[in-house]
């Protein structure tokens, strides 16, 4: 049977058809239809009656008896096929006609899902199968699907895709370029054929040129940063103006919305990195600049802010196309770094790859879970708002504060999906009279394999897998950095779906096994420490799933005691020379035995902070755990230092905050607030979910009436003692303050008395 590497499924509910773009083995891009009618089960308390209703709704197909399992019990359903109608009209009618209806369930699952689920089809993989030629359609071969065969799960590789990077850059003299007066001004692109190119001119002969050009190209994967939400929307609604249909995808199609505000681009996968920054923790301000830092990317910018777009594109426009073409550059060279990780996360869940970035981990487990349930014969339940009731979760020993030599860390590997397993937690399984007993639990679970320990054993062996691959390269590699971002996710995944079953809003929404797990891991954690103590190991810090303890040779003896005991994995995760804590529960900072510093929870890797805030106290804790307290003392006088003498740079003192609201809805008059209504007022458009840069500039009154949009202000207007005050003693003090030092040190040491007067 010939085999076909999936690029993405789509159809029409209403008329039962099902579109498959593929590439063969011979690399050649095919299109594949199939039939596929949408099923859902009805419950009921009297079968015979209600199914004489429901086989006379128009649009039911067939109708049939069968039996499902539903969180550990056997039902009997009515199993409905839908023909040429939407299931949820049908629906209505169920609900309106049926006398004896229980529950309706699979009803809300979207149709291609559906497909996905029941036909037994992996996206992003290869797949044998059984097809008829039927022609072509506008150069692409076209097949009819008799019958899926298999996936081919040991080609763990993927065809030779064309990839096309792609930015554009939009003209406003103020505000925020809006298509109905901002014309597109220049669209750049980067592609797997080694062509960097910038389109310029009149902008419908600009477009046009575009539009040509992919059609000509014909890529598999088009690559943006912020593509969906703000790129490809904005090119749409301008083409229209101008007129011309921005054909993005392949027949000749446009874009359209589709589910978590992914673009869908018929054939092709739209895939927007933008996605991808957001959910890197290590990533405070989502830019392209900072995640090819973060990858540690060989790539320079030179950065035009968008600010400043429309006055540069008149002076240097040699220096605006340079920057564009650099984006596209960095976009497909970003791309290259992290397609495996797409393609493995889109297999993992059952997402095709076109939007598996945009889903919420949430949904990336839902997702996994739904695919599992199919094969399992497991009904998925429809998603329900319930109340949601809190429960107790991990636990955490204070730390000890101050300066700690040779410490290990201690990892649970996998606790909670271990826990899960041990004790055979799920939905399915929980039973009164069960033989499995859960400590301090009045909870008891049955012995037969329940879904979600299954569920949990597959991702456990995938992350193991992850790690194996990982060991084998260079620590500072591109490849090492994105596979351990991977084995991250599968870890999140993992993690997430105990915590998902004390969701409100999930299909399998438990709250008994998510409080359950949770008090199981905090058991673990108190007789490990109980253990130590025991041990006359030195613990001084402890957090949900870890350790940290003083190294000794005793360690070996407390790992065999929880492995064999508790019967959990655990393995030393880190080393650290030295580490710091403050008196805050999940803030320290560790020079590790490579050599590499690590922070948590402190402000330095926050991004509500100034730049010259965070640097500081980066320094700080650099110079003390290298060094020590004198020199972590002297770095903040220099910083300090530079602030009084007004020597820090404007880009330096911007402070970041997000939106997270829309403007009426905030109760307070926050700093950030402010400038956004300011900005909205010249025409910039500011929305929920995005950042604005400020600055505190000298005058009187309270905060919010002395900031400034970054871009607006100069260094004479900054209030410098604010940064002093407000910005860095503050993060430093957070830090010295645990060796005794105060703040009355550091300035008087200085000679500063008069300034902070």
């Amino acid at each position: 049977m010939p085999l076909y590497w999936l690029i993405d499924v789509s159809g029409e509910e209403e008329s039962n058809e099902v579109e498959i773009w593929a590439i063969s083995e011979d690399e050649v891009r095919v299109i594949i239809n199939d039939r596929f009618n949408v099923e859902f089960y009805v419950q009921s308390s009297n079968q015979e009656e209600d199914a004489k209703s429901i086989k006379v709704i128009e649009g039911v197909k067939s109708i049939e008896s069968v039996n499902k399992n539903f969180k550990g019990k056997s039902l009997n359903l009515l199993k409905i096929s839908v023909g040429n109608a939407r299931a949820s009209d049908i629906v209505e009618e169920i609900r309106r006609q049926c006398k004896y209806l229980v529950n309706i369930f699979e009803d809300d699952i979207r149709f291609s899902n559906q497909y996905i689920f029941k036909k037994g089809i992996i996206p992003s993989s290869w797949i044998n199968l059984d097809v008829v030629d039927q022609g072509y359609i506008n150069g692409y071969r076209t097949l009819r699907l008799n019958k899926i065969v298999s996936v081919d799960f040991q080609r763990s590789y993927f065809p030779q895709l064309k990839i096309l990077a792609f930015d554009a850059f939009f003209y406003s003299q103020k505000g925020s370029p809006d298509p109905e007066r901002s014309s597109i001004i220049a669209i750049s692109v980067v592609t797997s054929d080694n062509i960097s190119k910038v389109f310029v001119g009149e902008e419908k002969i600009l477009v046009n040129n575009f539009l040509n050009f992919i059609k000509e190209f014909d890529p598999d994967v088009i690559v943006g940063f912020n593509s969906n939400r703000k790129i490809i929307p904005f090119l749409i609604e301008r083409s229209k103006r101008i007129g011309l249909e921005f054909s993005l995808g392949r027949l000749n199609s446009v874009p359209r919305g589709s589910v978590h505000g992914h673009q869908s681009v018929r054939g092709r996968l739209n895939i927007d990195l933008y996605d991808l920054a957001e959910e890197t923790p290590e990533i405070k301000l989502e830019t392209l600049e900072e995640f090819t830092q973060f990858l540690n990317l060989p790539i320079e910018y030179d950065t035009v802010d968008e600010y400043e777009l429309a006055e540069m594109w008149s002076k240097d426009r040699d220096r605006v196309l340079k920057y564009l073409i650099q984006r596209a550059r960095g976009i497909f060279e970003i791309y290259k770094v992290v397609d495996e990780y797409i393609f493995s996360l889109s297999q993992l869940t059952c997402i095709p790859a076109d939007y598996v970035l945009t889903a919420s981990t949430g949904f990336r487990v839902e997702n996994y879970l739904s695919k599992l349930a199919v094969e399992k014969n497991e009904v998925i339940p429809s998603r329900k708002e319930v109340v949601h009731v809190s429960y107790l979760g991990g636990m955490v020993k204070s730390p000890t504060p101050g300066l700690h030599k040779d410490i290990v860390v201690l990892d649970f590997r996998s606790m909670y999906p271990s826990l899960m397993i041990k004790y055979n937690i799920s939905f399915d399984t929980i039973d009164p009279n069960g033989p499995i007993i859960v400590p301090n639990s009045a909870i008891r679970f049955s012995d037969k394999e329940g879904f979600l320990p299954h569920a949990l054993k597959k991702l456990i062996e995938e992350r193991r897998r992850i790690r194996e691959k990982m060991d084998m390269l260079p620590r500072d590699s591109p490849e090492r950095i994105i596979l351990d971002a991977r084995q991250r996710a599968v870890k999140v995944i993992s993690n997430a779906i105990y915590g998902y079953t004390g969701w409100a809003g999930a299909r399998w929404y438990t709250r008994e096994i998510a409080e359950v797990t949770a008090a199981l891991g905090r058991e673990i954690i108190l007789n490990a420490i109980k253990k130590a103590e025991e041990l006359k190991l030195k613990i001084v810090y402890g957090d949900t799933d870890s350790l940290f303890i003083k190294n000794d040779k005793k360690i070996d003896e407390l790992i065999n005691w929880v492995e064999n005991v508790l019967g959990l994995e655990v393995k030393v995760d880190k080393i650290y020379k030295t580490v710091l804590f403050t008196e805050a529960k999940k803030k320290y900072a560790g020079l590790k035995d490579d050599g590499a510093i690590e922070i948590v929870g402190l402000e330095a890797i926050r991004g509500d902070w100034s730049e010259v805030a965070k640097l500081a106290q980066k320094e700080v804790v650099e110079a003390i755990l290298k060094v020590g307290v004198e020199e972590g003392v002297n770095v903040a006088r220099r910083h300090i230092n530079n602030l009084v003498s007004q020597k820090v740079p404007l880009k330096q003192l911007i402070i970041w905050k997000q939106i997270t609201k829309s403007l009426e809805d905030y109760e307070a008059t926050a700093p950030h607030v402010e400038v956004a209504k300011k900005l909205i007022g010249e025409g910039w458009k500011i929305q929920p979910g995005d950042k604005v840069g400020y600055v505190i500039v000298k005058g009187t009154g309270r905060l919010y009436t002395r900031v400034k949009p970054y871009f607006k202000a100069n260094l004479n207007e900054i209030d410098w003692n604010y940064y002093v005050e407000k910005q860095v003693l503050p993060v430093c003090m957070r830090i010295l303050e645990v060796f005794g030092i105060k703040e009355s040190d550091l300035k008087s040491t200085l000679g500063l008395t008069a300034f902070f007067q």
